[in-house]
């Protein structure tokens, strides 16, 4: 199904026929609820960004793609699993389109979009981090769901048959304490009803009190059998404090649905209490963009400097961070050059909890090229000699990969990139299966 060597997805064949109108989960009843939604991008909009591989830390998984601020989450395999491919195969995550699967897509334009393909993982997802939570503040999480799950290949696919026992649920990580993967049988979770909103879109509600500063809220799914499609749309979510309370002081305004995000300022994000983390303890520590010394330098930080902590490389010596000044948020640090904040150490379950500064104020960023990555949802992107999709397939390039940006064609569908095939050194490749970052954004003068 993925990995056709085409410049559309194999699955645009999903194209609907029918357009499900939203409805609640029934019999719901929920306390009132008001003031800011305090998400960030709660419509799971444009940009996307790659995620690491959970069950490899410090790696990126390039089929992982999800809506900017939210990470995706899975079940590794252990034990006889590993020996066999029916259960916790790691997901696909993609961003749906209305153009691919209108009936997927609750709010225009995209809906985030995760599935197995004969195959199950007992516990994937997606999550955010909410900082600047009042402790002992009512909460209420919502997102809305629509479920694919069939074991039929006959396209198009807009029917659910033969069924795989697929369902998803809303939970509120009370203490935010998540490190690469939820753990959803901590005490401090609180979970809604399983739904089964089977090709239409239903409501995951769950209501839980924040017991720290700091929140996580999660979208959980899971499926009982192995069949061809156990697909995953979500849209609309929502966070908001039950009983019409004032928003959390301090807590900034999400952006809307409708609104693309623009990339932080020139300052690292601040780990608050209970937040994994390290701090940067030399006199200045770089900041680069893959787990390596030839990495590029996006940035130099100051002693003191504390950055949430998403993955580790298997040996340790490199960290995933959480960084807004680079492509998709993370970025990595080295071992030597930092230690680790208390939330951190006891999630490794090593040491006792070391005293460590306050972050420090804002570092100095160097700009990120102008790039794009690739945004297939799991098959190569045909590089072609000339903006026209008859023109001579140079190459393909991987779902995942990131592309340096020379230019745009004028009507905005073509991204012209550097190619070593390329007559000149460049190529191009459809903008629709891409997606630019905010230095490719204003250097083809888009919003």
């Amino acid at each position: 199904m993925i990995g056709a060597k085409v410049d559309r997805w194999l699955c645009a064949a999903l194209c609907a026929t029918l357009c499900a109108a939203a409805m609640s989960a029934p019999g719901a009843a929920h306390a009132q609820s008001g003031g800011p939604n305090l998400l960030k991008n709660p419509g799971f909009d444009w940009p996307a960004q790659t995620n690491g591989d959970v069950c490899a830390p410090g790696w990126a998984k390039d089929n992982a793609i999800t809506p900017h601020e939210w990470m995706a989450f899975w079940t590794c395999k252990s034990g006889e699993e590993l020996n066999q491919d029916l259960v916790n195969r790691a997901p696909e995550f993609r961003v749906m389109t209305v153009d691919i699967a209108a009936d997927r897509v609750r709010g225009y334009p995209t809906s985030a979009s995760f599935f197995n393909y004969r195959s199950i993982n007992r516990s994937a997802g997606l999550y955010q981090i909410v900082r600047d939570i009042t402790p002992g503040t009512r909460l209420r999480f919502s997102v809305w769901v629509n479920l694919l799950t069939t074991n039929s290949d006959v396209l198009p696919l807009s029917s659910s048959r033969q069924p795989g026992g697929l369902r998803a649920r809303a939970c509120i990580h009370t203490t935010g304490n998540i490190f690469l993967v939820p753990n959803l049988n901590d005490p401090a979770v609180v979970c809604g009803d399983w739904v089964r909103p089977y090709d239409t879109w239903g409501e995951a509600v769950v209501e839980a009190t924040a017991a720290a500063n700091v929140v996580a809220v999660v979208l959980d799914s899971t499926a009982d059998y192995p069949v061809i499609h156990n697909d995953v749309h979500a849209d609309d979510a929502s966070l908001t404090v039950v009983g019409g309370n004032p928003a959390p002081a301090g807590n900034p305004a999400p952006a809307s649905n409708s609104t693309q995000q623009q990339p932080a300022a020139a300052s690292a994000p601040a780990a608050t209490t209970g937040t994994p983390g390290v701090v940067v303890k030399m006199p200045t520590a770089n900041v680069r963009a893959a787990p390596s010394f030839s990495g590029a330098i996006l940035a130099s930080a100051p002693q003191g400097t504390t950055f949430p902590v998403r993955a580790y490389t298997a040996d340790r010596e490199w960290w995933q961070i959480e960084f807004s000044g680079a492509p998709g948020g993370l970025a990595y640090i080295h071992n030597s050059v930092v230690t680790l904040n208390a939330a951190a150490q006891a999630a490794l379950g090593i040491g006792a909890p070391a005293a460590f500064q306050q972050p420090a104020a804002a570092q100095t960023i160097v700009g990120a090229s102008a790039q794009v990555v690739v945004n297939t949802g799991g098959g190569r992107l045909n590089v072609r000699a000339a903006p026209a999709s008859n023109s001579q397939i140079l190459g393909r390039v991987q779902n995942g990969a990131s592309l340096e940006v020379k230019g745009i064609s004028p009507d905005k569908r073509w991204w012209r990139i550097a190619y070593a095939g390329g007559a000149d050194g460049t190529a191009w490749v459809m903008a629709q299966y891409v997606i630019p970052n905010a230095a490719a954004r204003q250097l083809a003068g888009l919003p």
